[in-house]
């Protein structure tokens, strides 16, 4: 069996993209498990998760426009 000779690369604004799409659907399932939990300290915690990912998000936004800065250059 021969394998093709290709060359795959991966650079930091794909990664940091594909890192925020599975923040943003983590947090699509977050919030719909919202209007199914009915212990209170499930959804003192499940808040605190949401919370964690918006920052993740936030963060994970400035990188990948610092990241464009640099590329362009």
């Amino acid at each position: 069996m021969k394998l093709e000779k290709r060359e795959i690369s991966l650079n930091e604004s794909d990664s940091i993209a594909d890192a925020i799409g599975m923040e943003k659907l983590l947090l699509i399932q977050y919030s719909c498990a919202l209007e199914k939990i009915t212990r209170k300290e499930t959804r003192i915690a499940l808040l605190e998760n949401i919370k964690r990912i918006g920052e993740d998000l936030f963060l994970l936004c400035d990188l990948k426009a610092v990241s464009k800065g640099s590329n362009e250059k």
